[in-house]
């Protein structure tokens, strides 16, 4: 697990940027040493922490003096060596892509299982950019007429290499609606970033490069997800995993092998002063499984994290529960494991998340004959008569409600509007949405920057390309599987019989009881230098803070958005001013 940077030599020298700073940026994402390497007319960079034969450093040079820029892990590493190790020189992950160009063409770049995403150079200069197919490791990729003239692991490390990158307006406003955004933008003209794109394609003129479809065996979901487990637990390096108490990560717990449980210990997050049925739960499958649970509690010290996990990943995170996944993190790192599994894609791939009841039945046009909820309402209930009235699957993604973008938000950021219809079929569109959307652009980042923050590498099992391809996973099944059920019938005798039961609640921060009994967050929303911002209607945002803190309101995510984008904002203007 690593941050990589690359760049060609004659936008390098055009930008004015500097590779040293971009390799500075990306520290945080590899503590175990960085190297750099000129190749094929390019600059590669990785920053590494070092997960598989700590003595083989990167970049990675290989046959031909071909290069390497790789970021994550081939969880299939054990076959790939059988059948594409002649001539390996390492232990390295690393070196596998290599091996596959060698001995099989352009058209094996990509590993069979695995996390990753990667940059391949030859001498020629010749290049290709690799990224797996859920977006697991991030990737951003400056282009100009379909050329790739730069990447890097991080908005930071491209801004250090010289690039103006932001977010625009568009953006801003969906992540004051729901905590994340899109792709930010970057100037100059003819010139776009990408962070979406996956598979295998050529840093030339941006072509895809098709590779060999992977051929899985007919078995049961069980079967299918112990597999992946065993191919994400495989590590010469501690491993442990996050348990949440929850359905997704029980199934891990229990498709670990029996042998190695006693060593994969299992942390559980729990807000001090909130319920504790998850944890309980997470008690009962770790006992009845042999595991070690490790208990990690939080309260409003977490928030002190926000500054610099903002400054690492460079763009505002509106996600709160970043915070209590680097909780776990670190405790994991404290306890020595290295590689952390997670239950994240579960709800995606099985059809978890409770809002699916409603989008099964939002039509397309809306029923704008229903009475429209109070602007400041935020309830389940509210939400799904929002996107009922509307026909807007989106609206039961908002974590915020209408009335606080017109009451605090300044001129189009106020007024803004991304509808995503529903109609016949909506819920197979809904699942689809939110694994393209949801999954990569707001869970996955959070995975991947509050483990690699604490030197731990994120893995989910759950998004194992033979996982992924069970049947039953499709978007069309929803209806037929809502709830998990296909996992339900698959480690129903496997998991004490409480799992069934409890309610997901994941790494979720009581927010609104925070915001009431701390002055962390109130203190920052009130600052002089937040309320006058372009963006904010001071009285408006003023009057809302009092409202929640009386306890006439719950908003705390809201107000979080808020303090989210101050701090990121903060960031942007710390970065700007010389040393």
């Amino acid at each position: 697990m690593c941050g990589i940077a690359g760049i060609r030599d004659e936008v390098l020298a055009a930008t004015g940027g500097s590779f040293a700073r971009a390799l500075q940026a990306l520290a945080w994402r590899g503590r175990d040493g960085q190297g750099q390497v000129s190749v094929g007319g390019w600059r590669l960079g990785v920053a590494r922490l070092a997960i598989t034969d700590p003595g083989a450093g990167q970049p990675l040079a290989g046959p031909q003096g071909i290069a390497i820029a790789f970021n994550g892990a081939v969880t299939s590493a054990r076959a790939e060596w059988q059948q594409f190790g002649s001539g390996r020189r390492t232990r390295n992950d690393a070196e596998l892509p290599l091996l596959r160009l060698h001995h099989a063409g352009p058209a094996h770049l990509a590993p069979r299982c695995g996390h990753h995403a990667f940059a391949v150079v030859a001498p020629d200069g010749r290049a290709w950019l690799a990224r797996d197919p859920f977006g697991e490791k991030p990737l951003y990729v400056v282009y100009e007429g379909g050329r790739a003239l730069a990447f890097a692991s991080t908005v930071p490390a491209l801004r250090a290499l010289g690039f103006e990158i932001e977010l625009d307006e568009r953006e801003v406003a969906a992540f004051f609606k729901r905590g994340w955004h899109g792709t930010p933008r970057v100037a100059g003209p003819g010139r776009t970033l990408d962070d979406a794109r996956t598979g295998v394609w050529s840093a030339d003129d941006g072509s895809d490069v098709p590779q060999a479809a992977a051929a899985w065996p007919a078995r049961p979901l069980h079967a299918r997800l112990a597999a992946a487990v065993e191919r994400c637990a495989a590590a010469e390096v501690p491993v442990g995993l996050a348990l949440s108490g929850g359905i997704d990560s029980a199934c891990i717990a229990a498709c670990l092998p029996a042998p190695a449980r006693a060593q994969v210990h299992a942390f559980q997050f729990r807000a001090r002063g909130a319920p504790g049925g998850e944890r309980a739960v997470a008690a009962a499958v770790a006992g009845a499984l042999g595991m070690r649970l490790v208990e990690v509690d939080g309260g409003p010290e977490l928030l002190d994290d926000l500054m610099l996990l903002t400054r690492a990943h460079g763009l505002p995170l509106g996600d709160p529960s970043v915070l209590a996944a680097h909780a776990v993190a670190k405790a994991a790192a404290n306890e020595g494991v290295r590689v952390l599994l997670s239950g994240e894609g579960g709800d995606e791939l099985f059809f978890g998340y409770r809002r699916y009841r409603a989008a099964a039945w939002i039509p397309r046009r809306g029923l704008r004959w229903l009475p429209e909820p109070p602007q400041l309402a935020h309830g389940y209930g509210a939400r799904a008569c929002r996107a009922l009235r509307r026909g807007d699957y989106g609206a039961l993604l908002e974590v915020a409600p209408p009335g606080v973008a017109r009451r605090a938000l300044a001129g189009p950021l106020s007024a803004a509007q991304e509808v995503i219809p529903g109609g016949r079929g909506g819920l197979a569109r809904a699942v689809t949405f939110d694994r393209a959307a949801y999954l990569r652009r707001d869970l996955l980042p959070k995975l991947d920057l509050a483990t690699l923050f604490a030197g731990v590498e994120g893995r989910c099992p759950f998004l194992d390309p033979e996982v992924v391809a069970a049947p039953g996973t499709e978007p069309e099944r929803a209806r037929a599987d809502a709830g998990k059920r296909a996992l339900r019938r698959a480690f129903a005798d496997a998991l004490p019989s409480v799992v069934w039961r409890q309610r997901k609640r994941g790494f979720a921060l009581p927010l609104d009881r925070w915001l009431r009994e701390d002055d962390r967050l109130a203190d920052l929303l009130r600052d002089r230098r937040t309320t006058e911002r372009p963006h904010v209607v001071k009285d408006g945002l003023r009057m809302l803070l009092d409202d929640h803190r009386a306890g006439r309101v719950d908003i705390g995510h809201a107000l979080w958005l808020f303090a989210a984008y101050e701090t990121y904002l903060r960031v942007r203007e710390e970065s700007a001013c010389p040393a």
